[in-house]
């Protein structure tokens, strides 16, 4: 490998323990204001296998055609994703910022809580001066890993061709596989303890916005790619690529959809299990901890009848909060499609036991749950994850796609059956960025479109406004409805549409 030396061994530690134990699988197949910097404050982490080279760096090259291989939709794509400038949501200039940071007692751009998800890693150098091609948003680093090990190497002609395994023991994560590109974007989109990315109840209430249910692909592509695809690039690139044996998306879009959709469930449940290990082990933030679990179950509207008594309790005691409700719909389409792992209401079924015994479960009763419960959604993850692209795909994306319209009509909250809508547009070959115009009733009942990425935030209303206001005033009833056409068309000639059967309740 001329010019190269690659150092093989293990993945980053900074990734999830789950990751690097699935990828062999793909592959293969205060008063309150002391209480709440306490409560925010991040676990200092060990340092990680390699250190941070800076944005600034990066955009030396990627602002500007390199070649075939390099062009500038990288930075000319980024500058205008929301990602990028995630880090204007810290600035006391912000209403709800200085409102928030008022009412904790706290400066958003110095608690590591906030810092964690909306700007770069502390240990990545400063972006001194922001301009058209640099933001002090999330960084390149922040979701491809610190750039030490790898900066040199893959501006070297050789590194084009080397193995996810290569690039990986150089510290870059190879977000093409599904299983890390979950675990990437769900430790902020969801929340996770070891890094400090935690939203608090307390935090809510001071006026942070709830993050709205996460469907993997359809973020992706709503927020716009940055990157191009090898068979997006020049003729020549394309040829190189077959002559050297180069596979690079070889996870198709419904095995990345229904990937993310299990290590979501999965993620749910984790994070509520290493809160919990964290407390035990003597961290000082206070248990339970509310926000992660299900917001409805407190906070819904008092009227009889109500979609909420109609979804039911799954056998909860009314009244005690659940798991986070929202992944558990397009889970239950991964896990029969995939053919292993049970349904969600079974795999669950032992957290019903214990948050019935006592509300918002245990410490140590969590912990001993978890075993079973993560090794079924671990198999089904493994099988969906080496799924080939073979003649097979075109069958399973059409009964996915009846899987998916049947859940819908059944569908009991808003977020579930948006996430179920997004992955049904996917398979309809409707985008999320012009769903309005494409998917007809879902779209404009869930509210599926995002902003166009070149959008001026300064005048586009937030997507988790529109998520909020959608929310309100959803009709349950008439979603189902549009599920139910969707169902129809799904059907193949002369099939049997599935019967609908009560949607997963679970705990």
């Amino acid at each position: 490998m001329t010019g190269m030396a690659i150092a093989r061994g293990s993945r980053p530690h900074d990734a999830p323990p789950w990751v690097a134990a699935l990828v062999a699988l793909a592959v293969m197949g205060g008063g309150a204001a002391r209480a709440a910097e306490t409560v925010i404050e991040a676990v200092p982490l060990p340092a990680p296998a390699f250190s941070f080279k800076g944005t600034t760096l990066c955009t030396r090259c990627h602002r500007s055609p390199q070649g075939d291989w390099c062009d500038e939709a990288t930075t000319t794509a980024w500058r205008y994703d929301a990602h990028a400038r995630s880090h204007l949501a810290l600035s006391s200039e912000n209403p709800r910022t200085r409102a928030i940071e008022r009412t904790l007692g706290i400066t958003a751009t110095r608690t590591a809580a906030c810092v964690a998800c909306h700007t770069r890693p502390v240990e990545e150098p400063p972006v001194e001066e922001e301009n058209e091609f640099v933001h002090a948003g999330i960084s390149c680093e922040t979701c491809h890993g610190p750039g030490s090990g790898y900066f040199e190497p893959h501006m070297e002609k050789a590194w084009r061709f080397l193995t996810s395994a290569e690039k990986e023991s150089l510290g870059m994560r190879d977000l093409r596989n599904p299983l890390t590109k979950a675990a990437n974007c769900l430790s902020c989109h969801l929340g996770e303890v070891a890094s400090g990315r935690v939203i608090s109840h307390e935090m809510y209430a001071a006026g942070h916005p709830p993050l709205p249910a996460f469907e993997m692909e359809a973020f992706s592509e709503g927020m716009g790619r940055h990157w191009k695809r090898v068979w997006e690039k020049a003729p020549r690139v394309q040829a190189a690529a077959v002559e050297a044996g180069y596979a690079t998306e070889g996870a198709s879009e419904l095995t990345r959809t229904l990937v993310g959709a299990v290590a979501t469930l999965r993620a749910s449940v984790t994070l509520i299990e290493s809160y919990a290990a964290a407390h035990a082990a003597g961290d000082a933030r206070p248990w339970p901890e509310l926000a992660l679990y299900d917001c409805q179950a407190c906070h819904h509207d008092l009227a009889v009848p109500s979609w909420r008594q109609e979804a039911g309790y799954g056998g909860l005691v009314p009244g005690r909060p659940s798991f986070v409700r929202w992944p558990r719909a397009l889970a239950n389409v991964a896990l029969a499609e995939a053919g292993v792992g049970g349904d969600v209401d079974a795999l669950l079924a032992p957290y019903v036991v214990l948050l019935n015994r006592r509300p918002f479960g245990d410490q140590a009763g969590l912990e001993d749950l978890s075993h079973e419960t993560l090794g079924s959604l671990d198999a089904a993850i493994a099988v969906i994850a080496g799924w080939p692209r073979d003649a097979a795909l075109a069958r399973r994306e059409a009964d996915v796609a009846r899987r998916l319209a049947t859940a819908g009509a059944r569908v009991g909250d808003f977020e579930s059956a948006r996430l179920l809508a997004w992955a049904l547009a996917a398979r309809r070959g409707d985008t999320t960025t012009d769903a309005s115009a494409r998917s007809g009733d879902l779209a404009r009942l869930l509210a599926l479109s995002f902003p166009p990425p070149h959008a001026d935030p300064a005048v586009t209303t937030p997507f988790w406004i529109t998520s909020l206001e959608t929310a309100a005033t959803a009709d349950i009833a008439a979603v189902r409805a549009a599920f139910a056409a969707a169902l129809h068309h799904a059907a193949a000639p002369g099939g049997e549409a599935e019967p609908i059967r009560p949607p997963p309740r679970g705990p």
